[in-house]
């Protein structure tokens, strides 16, 4: 049988070597496709006409003409970014269509914030066309706030080095104000940062007595950009100052006035006026005494009424045990006791005559809870409802209009289409600052001078630290930093000023002058005083005891009879316990055992807390030196 003859071996080494050539083309170009450098979205501007109008406050009127070749199959727009780092503002953003497929001037474009540090303008439609070209007349205000101006050098990007594209042609046009020094423009062609030689490739005339520059560069590869540092006389030119932020800063500020002057004059009508005690008003207990004093039921305020019960010779509590005493009933409370104190014996005792804080754990806590709603109930209404109301209101308008001001600056100042909704996310720490407040308000009777103020304190740092933090969410583009700062701090305060309008009733009022007058003389009470009540009641100090517990004053109350005689308590069980043992030693006991009972009334089983822990481009500044050091310029990119 005769052989088949095969390719000889360099035919087949020729061969693999051109597959694998082939092949390494194919995955180059997707690569390259897929990088954004070719394929679905390349482009390139064919020509770049950029134009300076320079005013003497550095406003400077930008009008850039593109010419863009889409090279890409799904290339149909780009990105221009626009820098306002560094102190420089953008405003009246327009774009329009000077040679496009359509034929129309109009051209969809949209503006938005898709960086802090940049204005961009997505120009062009979605509707893909492959190998076409178009031209477009983008125009905006470009204005320099820095205080670097001052210095009378002005170093300028009109064409920035973040451009992913290369350039064909570039033209740039600066029309400069008066009091430019002849001749001291120096131009650097070149990527950002690279040390480029400056050099004076420009012509200068005066036109209508202003200097006019022009410069041309064929061929920019990708990043790089034309960068002008200029000078001028001292005082020729100042750095921008818009005054329209300041508006919505007066506004804030006339809204904090408003919020006091209906504090003043309609919610101003029910003021505290004491009325000295020597005993709780009108045989209040302190439960419902805790409750309305800072408009909240506490665990300790629970407490409290054990040992006022233990007081009107109900029950008894042993001492042998300070970590855990045991509660031990004497009789029942009378049928005229209120539900919430039905409600809370009843549970100590539902397995029988005694109870250790032990026996209470993990299962008192919904007692606590019922009672806890049954005391609201009877205490409601403590503050008018309309001054409740005018409260929230004035708090949410102080959110909205925080987060309305930057919508309404980018809408109206930069273009239409930026709408800027993140700015309402104001209300949220609005709101938390409201509760704060709200909250150390209530607690402003119960709590002592120097505590009220400590709270008072973290109040206006809560409102500085909401500011700061706003000040940095909101972008430098849409509001300087000093405006927006002093905005952020005024529409706080104001929310937080907001708290002050929750009135009183007039009945709530009457209670509190009862039980202020009541806590007063417990701070106040001299000795010589203090001895006579003991001597008409020996038992006078454990009956103000609970009181003095849920008024948060029982230190200042055991300190003012440290140097007097006291019997122990009546209701008091214990081994040792006898008239002579020390005073200070009893009330550690006493206070020891009210911490142990209140743990006990409050523990709930570890299931009840699960899933939650419950309880309470243009870098700008610099004076030029290389390439992309000034202000303006920024760059593109595809989308």
């Amino acid at each position: 049988m005769k052989k088949r003859a095969g390719l000889p071996a360099y035919a087949v080494a020729l061969l693999t070597l051109l597959a694998c050539v082939c092949i390494c083309a194919v995955f180059a170009t997707r690569t390259a496709e897929a990088s954004g450098g070719g394929g679905d979205y390349k482009y390139e501007f064919d020509r770049y006409e950029v134009t300076y109008d320079i005013g003497a406050d550095c406003e400077i009127y930008v009008t850039e003409i593109i010419k863009v070749n889409y090279l890409g199959r799904n290339s149909t727009g780009f990105i221009r970014d626009i820098p306002t780092d560094a102190g420089a503002q953008v405003k009246n953003v327009k774009v329009e269509g000077l040679e496009l497929l359509s034929g129309d001037t109009h051209v969809p474009y949209e503006v938005r914030i898709d960086s802090n540090d940049f204005i961009s303008v997505d120009i062009g439609d979605y509707i893909g066309k492959y190998l076409h070209s178009e031209t477009y007349k983008l125009t905006y205000l470009y204005c320099i706030a820095n205080t670097y101006v001052n210095s009378g050098e002005l170093s300028l990007d009109p064409i920035g080095t973040g451009n992913e594209c290369k350039i064909n042609s570039a033209e740039v046009t600066l029309i400069l104000p008066e009091g430019y020094i002849d001749g001291s423009a120096v131009r650097y062609v070149g990527a950002l940062g690279a040390d480029t030689t400056g050099d004076t490739n420009y012509t200068a005339e005066v036109q209508n007595g202003r200097t006019v520059i022009k410069t041309s560069c064929e061929g920019l590869h990708e990043y790089d950009g034309i960068t002008f540092d200029l000078k001028f006389t001292k005082g020729a030119v100042k750095p921008y100052f818009d005054f329209t932020p300041y508006y919505f800063v007066i506004a804030a500020a006339a809204l904090l006035a408003v919020i006091v002057c209906v504090r003043l004059l309609f919610f101003n009508k029910n003021n505290l006026t004491p009325i000295i005690n020597f005993e709780a008003p009108d045989g209040m207990d302190p439960l419902l005494m805790g409750k309305l004093i800072d408009n909240k039921v506490n665990s300790e305020d629970v407490t409290a009424l054990i040992f006022y019960w233990a007081d009107k010779g109900y029950l008894k509590i042993n001492l042998d045990n300070k970590d855990n005493p045991a509660i031990i009933k004497i009789k029942n409370l009378p049928g005229t006791a209120t539900n919430y104190e039905q409600t809370v014996f009843a549970g100590l005792f539902r397995n029988g005559d005694s109870v250790t804080t032990n026996d209470l754990k993990y299962v008192f806590y919904s007692t606590f809870e019922r009672a806890t709603a049954l005391v609201d109930s009877t205490a409601h209404g403590l503050f008018m409802s309309s001054s409740i109301g005018v409260s929230i209101i004035f708090a949410l308008l102080c959110g909205i209009f925080l987060g309305l001001v930057p919508m309404l600056l980018g809408i109206i100042g930069i273009a239409p289409s930026l709408i800027y909704f993140y700015g309402f996310l104001a209300i949220i720490p609005a709101l938390v600052l409201y509760g704060l407040t709200e909250t150390v308000m209530y607690n402003k009777l119960k709590n002592k001078g120097r505590k009220n103020i400590i709270y008072l304190s973290l109040i206006a740092l809560g409102v500085l630290v909401c500011s700061a933090v706003f000040t940095l969410v909101i972008p430098g583009s849409l509001m300087p930093l000093l405006p927006k700062f002093l905005l952020c701090v005024l529409c706080f305060s104001a929310v937080a000023a907001s708290v002050g309008i929750i009135s009183r009733t007039r009945e709530y009022t009457q209670q509190l002058n009862g039980i202020v007058g009541f806590r007063n003389f417990i701070l106040y009470a001299e000795k010589d005083k203090l001895e006579a009540l003991l001597e008409d009641d020996p038992q006078y100090y454990y009956h103000v005891l609970p009181y003095a517990q849920v008024l948060n004053v029982s230190d200042k109350w055991q300190e003012k009879f440290k140097d007097i005689t006291v019997a122990p308590p009546a209701w008091a069980t214990m081994s040792t316990l006898d008239s002579m043992l020390d005073f200070m030693i009893i009330n550690s006991l006493i206070r020891r055992s009210m911490i142990s009972i209140t743990t006990g009334m409050i523990s709930r089983p570890s299931s009840a807390g699960a899933n939650g822990g419950g309880g309470f481009g243009g870098i700008g500044g610099s004076f030029g030196g290389h390439s992309g050091g000034g202000f303006g310029g920024g760059g593109s990119r595809g989308r």
